[in-house]
């Protein structure tokens, strides 16, 4: 919103296509097919990705004769990379100004290699304004993809305007989501602490003609100060809550619709949990601990008691959340926010199973 504020189009190093241009010549090449949208004139180019068009501009573009004709002659060219030239040139034509992001944001954004997790925080604790990152790999697991969606997640839990569009539909304090893995998305389940005690929970189900929210179903008898979730690969949610000093496990049988915990596993944390399911198929939590640094706990879902050990303690900072993934080498990857920047701890998994770092 701040750099597009009075600006109809932004985008990636946009400038005049140079004579080197490899996309602008082949369109050169192609002249005659061309010149009844572009004339004769300089063309321009912007990487592809982040291209971004106000609103106002779109349907500028949707009410011109000439909009029809690009796209029949979109059908036709043989100019690969054909949408690095062709829309930005022509909101030139329209006479809109054509503005480039700064580079402290486009240095984050180039055609490969993917960016990987130690590069990308690497990015986010020298640069603030880092907030677009391509590429990453199309795949949920992936080490940065994973770590994006938690993070996303975990600003729209700490943020004060999108906890009130939860609390103005009675979804409650510090809401909390899990888009359904086995249900193709069409099922949403929401968690949240209960502005009392204990937790509640809702299922948004959407049909084929409209969303049906189901809930709250309430459980737990403790003040919830913060909590984290997941889907497990065999259907069940899976919750980690923190009250006081301790954390909770529950978990919701997907046959019954009821909600089990077990004892409290934890003692001396402070702020919020972080939970996986890993590779080995444990469940691994991570918490802040209240003397310092981070507390390591895991169940092992092989074992017939499944009971919890740790913690593993390592670190030394004063935390207050992390982010947990299992890096491209399946390697748990611990990642904390300080007032600096960010930092990371690898788990030597397979060797000496002790947690490395802090690294940047």
């Amino acid at each position: 919103m701040e750099q597009m504020k009075n600006k109809e189009y932004m985008g990636v190093n946009t400038k005049s296509a140079q004579k080197d241009s490899f996309i602008a010549n082949q369109v050169r090449e192609e002249y005659e097919l061309w010149k009844s949208i572009f004339g004769k004139y300089s063309l321009y180019e912007s990487f592809n990705v982040g291209q971004v068009f106000s609103r106002r501009l779109v349907r500028r573009f949707l009410k011109s004769s000439r909009y029809d004709d690009l796209k029949s002659k979109l059908k036709k060219t043989r100019a690969f990379g054909i949408d690095e030239v062709a829309y930005v040139t022509m909101t030139e034509r329209f006479g809109y100004k054509l503005n480039a992001y700064p580079k402290s944001v486009g240095n984050s954004i180039r055609y490969r290699p993917y960016f990987p997790l130690d590069e990308t925080l690497g990015q986010l604790h020298r640069n603030k304004a880092c907030y677009l990152l391509h590429p990453v790999p199309r795949d949920m697991g992936d080490e940065t993809r994973a770590f994006v969606r938690s993070a996303i997640k975990q600003q729209i839990q700490y943020n004060a305007d999108a906890q009130q569009s939860f609390l103005d539909n009675f979804i409650g304090d510090v809401p909390f989501f899990i888009r359904r893995k086995k249900s193709t998305g069409k099922t949403v389940e929401w968690l949240s602490a209960s502005l009392d005690k204990g937790m509640s929970y809702w299922r948004s189900i959407q049909s084929s003609d409209k969303k049906h929210l189901y809930g709250p179903y309430t459980f737990g008898s403790d003040k919830v100060e913060a909590f984290t979730a997941i889907e497990t690969h065999y259907g069940n949610i899976e919750l980690i809550y923190r009250t006081k000093n301790k954390l909770i496990h529950y978990w919701r049988d997907n046959e019954s619709g009821e909600w089990f915990n077990s004892p409290a596993f934890a003692d001396g944390v402070i702020g919020t949990p972080v939970m996986i399911e890993s590779s080995h198929g444990n469940f691994e939590v991570l918490a802040p601990l209240k003397k310092g640094g981070l507390g390591h706990w895991w169940r092992n879902n092989h074992h017939s008691d499944l009971r919890w050990t740790g913690p593993v303690a390592f670190g030394s900072g004063s935390y207050n959340e992390v982010i947990l993934v299992e890096n491209n080498s399946n390697q748990l990857t611990a990642i904390v926010k300080t007032d600096d920047g960010y930092r990371y701890f690898v788990r030597d998994d397979g060797h000496s199973w002790d947690w490395l770092g802090p690294y940047i």
